[in-house]
C-alpha cells in the first residue's frame, strides 16, 4: 500500500488537508494511498512510504528509518530528493501571471533544507528579482520584503511562496509580518496545481526502481 508519511500537527485542519492530498494522489495513481504520522507506532504491512518532509534533519536521519524498520516497510526518497522538480513547479505557478515580479520564498529554516534552497535559487533566475527568508533564523520576512518592494509611493509587486506543505501554525507565523495590496500570497505546497501529480510520480518511480532491481 502506498502511504504518505507526515510530520503531524496540532492544527485543527491538518489531518483533513493530509487526507485530501492523499485522495488526490490516489485518484492519479488509480490505487489506494493511505496516510500516517511520525508518531505512529507502525505502518501498514508492506507499505511503500513517501515522507512529506522538505528537510533532511533528525526526522529523516533517525525517526523515519526507525519507523520503516519497525514496520518492514519500503522507504522512498523524501521531497528533498525531488527538490529540482518541486522548485520548478513552484516557480511555474508563481509566474502564471507575470515574470516581472519580485519573488520571495519562505523556508522553514536553512539548516537541513539546503537542497530545497539551492533548487529554488537555481530556478528563480527568471524572476526580475528574488529573495529568501526563513521562519526560524535570519533573515525574516520583515527583513527581506522591504528590499524587494523598494521605497516610494509605488512599491514593486512581490509574490510570496511559503515553502510549507499545509496551512497551519507555521503558515500563520509566516504571514503575520505580511501586509499590502501589492503582495500576492501563494498557497501552501499541497494546494498548488501539480503537487499531487509530483507525489504520484514519486510513487511510480519507486515502483519502477523496485521492479528493475
Amino acid at each position: 500500500m502506498n502511504v504518505l508519511l507526515a510530520h503531524g500537527s496540532s492544527y485543527a485542519a491538518y489531518a483533513g488537508q493530509l487526507e485530501r492530498l492523499a485522495g488526490q494522489v490516489s485518484a492519479l495513481l488509480g490505487e489506494p494511498v493511505g496516510t500516517a504520522y511520525l508518531s505512529d507506532e507502525c505502518l501498514p504491512e508492506d507499505a511503500v512510504v513517501l515522507p512529506l518532509l522538505l528537510g533532511e534533519g533528525t526526522h529523516m536521519r533517525q525517526d523515519v528509518p526507525r519507523l520503516i524498520e519497525r514496520s518492514n516497510a519500503r522507504l522512498l526518497p523524501s521531497l528533498a530528493g525531488c527538490a529540482d522538480a518541486l522548485a520548478a513547479l513552484v516557480v511555474e505557478q508563481m509566474q502564471q501571471q507575470s515574470k516581472r515580479v519580485q519573488a520571495l520564498f519562505v523556508v522553514y529554516r536553512f539548516t537541513g533544507f539546503e537542497k530545497i534552497v539551492a533548487a529554488l535559487y537555481a530556478q528563480a533566475k527568471s524572476f526580475s528579482c528574488h529573495g529568501m527568508a526563513t521562519l526560524h533564523g535570519c533573515p525574516r520576512v520583515a527583513d527581506v520584503l522591504p528590499v524587494l518592494q523598494g521605497t516610494g509611493k509605488t512599491l514593486r509587486p512581490v509574490v510570496i511562496q511559503p515553502m510549507l506543505l499545509f496551512a497551519g501554525h507555521s503558515l500563520d507565523e509566516c504571514l503575520k509580518d505580511v501586509d499590502g495590496s501589492d503582495l500576492r500570497i501563494m498557497p501552501p505546497l499541497a494546494e498548488l496545481d501539480g503537487f499531487a501529480a509530483l507525489l504520484a510520480d514519486q510513487f511510480i518511480a519507486g515502483t519502477t526502481d523496485a521492479e528493475t532491481c
